[in-house]
């Protein structure tokens, strides 16, 4: 399986998820050693690389990085692999498209998700990296497959959703994408808890956010060579 942004070796692999896992860290995407990454590994398709439980990410290291197979199998492991292992498995068993998984606890983001509100599309950045407003998905307990399942509707059409009670949830035809689904998700939600103290918060109209997803989220998903996997 080979994809520009999607590594082809388990080293690749490793290596990426540390990149990212400091990213998360430096962007406020999560603390200490909240939330979780992954990536298919496109020499190898049926395995993935995701980070493991428990572990303080500015000490990460490749070699502390899980590789597992998409039906939840351990192959490779120095650590124990995140406790939220299904929910990274049953995506990809679900969404072949799916290559790469962001699940982050930013604040804005565990807001809305404690209050079980969806995030209307209120930006331009935001419709390009997710595909339009996104859901809330119903509560589940973490790390049950329940959680897995129940994203799978607030999904079908976009690059994330909120975990009710709990955080957020991207995905992407890479790594790359998801991660950056997960960051424009938080600045959008941060904008909108800061405009609802103002009143009603305005939308982009609908024909202007299927413009905006034909011209930047649907390219980023098709798959071509030189397409970038990143909207806007």
């Amino acid at each position: 399986m080979t994809r520009p942004g999607l590594p082809e070796t388990r080293g690749e692999a490793r290596e990426m998820l540390v990149l990212f896992c400091r990213r998360m860290i430096e962007a406020h995407l999560a603390y200490y050693t909240s939330g979780n990454l992954s990536t298919r590994i496109g020499g190898e398709p049926g395995l993935i690389a995701i980070t493991p439980t428990s572990t303080a990410y500015d000490t990460l290291r490749a070699e502390d990085i899980v590789i597992a197979t998409v039906a939840g199998e351990v192959v490779e492991a120095r650590l124990a692999p995140t406790s939220e292992l299904p929910l990274h498995t049953l995506t990809y068993q679900d969404r072949p498209d799916v290559l790469g998984i962001a699940h982050v606890h930013s604040a804005a983001a565990m807001t809305m998700s404690v209050l079980g509100w969806d995030l209307p599309p209120i930006l331009h950045g935001f419709v390009s990296a997710c595909g339009g407003g996104i859901a809330a998905a119903p509560y589940a307990k973490g790390g049950t497959d329940e959680m897995a399942t129940l994203t799978r509707e607030p999904l079908r059409d976009r690059s994330a959703c909120f975990l009710r009670n709990h955080g957020t949830l991207a995905i992407g035809p890479t790594l790359e994408h998801a991660f950056n689904a997960a960051t424009v998700t938080e600045g959008a939600a941060d904008a909108y808890l800061r405009a609802r103290a103002f009143g009603e918060v305005p939308e982009i109209p609908a024909d202007d956010v299927a413009r905006i997803r034909a011209r930047f989220w649907e390219p980023a998903w098709s798959g071509l060579a030189g397409v970038p996997t990143h909207g806007g």
